[in-house]
């Protein structure tokens, strides 16, 4: 999924999704300056509480969520992650 955020005149974007080759939950932060940031994990709960202090973050940063999430087609698990 990506997530769209503005502050003033700037904008990111957080993309999440499951890598089905690693087995793995991947956090992507494309910042305004053109940087990314990937963030890896393999249990669902610690990907989940990366999430919410991210969003923690954002909020203190004066970042605001900017219109709905857009759902990507790919990046899902193939099978019910253990």
């Amino acid at each position: 999924m990506l997530w769209f955020y503005s502050r003033d005149e700037e904008a990111l974007r957080v993309e999440t999704r499951y890598d089905n080759r690693t087995a793995e939950y991947v956090l992507i932060v494309h910042w305004s300056d053109g940087r990314q940031q990937e963030e890896r994990f393999t249990i669902g709960s610690h990907f989940r509480e990366r999430l919410v202090e991210l969003e923690i973050q954002l909020a203190a940063e004066r970042w605001a969520r900017s219109g709905p999430p857009a759902i990507l087609r790919d990046g899902w698990p193939d099978k019910r992650p253990v």
